[in-house]
Formats: structure tokens, C-alpha cells, sequence
């Protein structure tokens, strides 16, 4: 998992040229002038829109209602790496090593998703917008909790990036 405000981490983002294309996108959906942002902005809840990217990439912009902790769902991806950035609103993630959890529902490859029952061995933080959290194949996230006891509208991006594009070391 990294964790970042995107102005500060747009050195991340030169390594090849999918993932520059995605920090140009991310840019332009925190831009208030831009027409990424206004289209993100103007989504009502359970609304989404795609924007592909070469590559394989491609770009899911959501919009949601925050609910409770109760509600959350555990899930991790082996193709993909999930690159989350709200643009509106703040909502909280839970984030736990795939080790320390346990599989509810074993990968679906049509779909890149593999399901987890809830761990004890939770980190939570907060995205608002321009904090970019990008969850790699060991991570096992769970997004859209209430950062307090009220639901509250979430707009954002969630970036899928081919795993081979996406090279955090340290």
C-alpha cells in the first residue's frame, strides 16, 4: 500500500507512460477548472462513468454515500492495482495484510476480486480530496466508511492499473 497527497507524489508517476497518462488524469480531476472534475462532481449517488486508458488501464468515477463500519467490504484484486482518489467529500479505509484475513469468496477473474471476512487486524485512513491511496494485490481494502455516525456524499476516482505498470519500491 502507498498512501500520498498527489501534488507531492507526482515523481511516482514518471516511470513509464500508462502511469504518466493516469497522474495527468488524477491532475485533472482535482483541477476545478477541468472537464474531468466537473464530470465527477456532477455525478449523483450510485452513478459511475469510464474512462479507458491504453494500456488496460481504466478509470471508474463513482459517487456514493459513506456507510457504517458494519457495512464494509473486504476485497483485494491479483490483475489490477486499485489506485483510489476522492475528489469530493472524505470517506475512511480499512486496509489489512491478505494474510491475516480470510477469504469469503476465492478469486472471480472476471471480475479481479477476491472477497474477505472482516480481520482484527485492521489500519484505517482517511482519503480526502487529492490523497491518493493505491492498494496493491496484498492489500485487502474496504472504502466508503463514515468518518463519523452521519453518511456523507463521496465523490472520486478509482484508477485500475495493470499490476506490471505499477513498480513501488522502496
Amino acid at each position: 500500500m502507498f498512501l500520498g497527497y498527489l501534488p507531492d507524489v507526482a515523481n511516482k508517476f514518471k516511470k513509464n507512460e500508462v502511469l504518466n497518462k493516469v497522474f495527468g488524469y488524477l491532475f485533472d480531476a482535482l483541477d476545478e477548472e477541468s472537464e474531468v472534475y466537473h464530470r465527477i462532481t456532477s455525478l449523483q449517488a450510485k452513478e459511475e462513468f469510464v474512462v479507458h486508458f491504453d494500456g488496460g488501464a481504466r478509470a471508474i468515477e463513482q459517487a456514493y454515500y459513506t456507510k457504517s463500519p458494519k457495512e464494509a467490504f473486504y476485497e483485494s484484486h491479483q490483475a489490477m492495482v486499485d489506485f483510489q482518489m476522492v475528489v469530493y467529500g472524505k470517506e475512511i479505509f480499512f486496509v489489512a495484510p491478505n494474510s491475516l484475513c480470510e477469504v469469503k469468496n476465492p478469486l472471480d477473474s472476471t471480475k479481479d476480486l477476491i472477497e474477505y471476512y472482516p480481520s482484527a487486524f485492521l489500519s484505517s485512513i482517511q482519503l480526502f480530496p487529492g490523497n491518493l491511496a493505491v492498494f496493491e494485490s496484498l492489500d485487502v481494502h474496504a472504502g466508503g466508511i463514515s468518518s463519523n455516525a452521519e453518511s456523507s456524499l463521496v465523490q472520486k476516482v478509482v484508477v485500475k492499473v495493470p499490476k506490471e505498470f505499477v513498480k513501488l519500491n522502496f
